[in-house]
C-alpha cells in the first residue's frame, strides 16, 4: 500500500514540476511599473497576524495544534526507553 501511495505522490510531484517547467518556458517578463503594491501592505499584513495572536481563542487553537505532534514525539521517545518484552516460546 505504501508503494502505491509513494508512486502516486511521486507521479503528482512530477506533474507539478512539469507544469512549472512549462509555465517557466512560456513565461513573459512583466513590464516595469505594471505591477504596483501599496507601501502599507506589509504593515496591514503584520497587523492582521498580530490581531490573530492576541485573540485568546485562536492563540489557544494554534498552541494545541503545535502541541499535538510534540506530545506524540515525546511519547514515542519515552516508549523507546522501555525494554522490549521477550516473546514466549512454547
Amino acid at each position: 500500500m505504501f508503494k502505491k501511495i509513494s508512486l502516486w505522490v511521486s507521479g503528482a510531484g512530477a506533474a507539478v514540476v512539469g507544469m512549472i517547467a512549462a509555465a517557466a518556458a512560456n513565461a513573459q517578463t512583466i513590464p516595469a511599473g505594471s505591477l504596483t503594491v501599496p507601501s502599507s501592505t506589509v504593515t496591514n499584513l503584520l497587523a492582521s497576524v498580530s490581531n490573530i495572536f492576541t485573540d485568546q481563542g485562536i492563540l489557544g487553537l494554534v498552541v494545541v495544534a503545535a502541541a499535538i505532534p510534540l506530545v506524540f514525539y515525546f511519547a514515542k521517545q519515552v516508549i523507546g526507553l522501555l525494554p522490549k518484552s521477550r516473546a514466549r516460546t512454547h
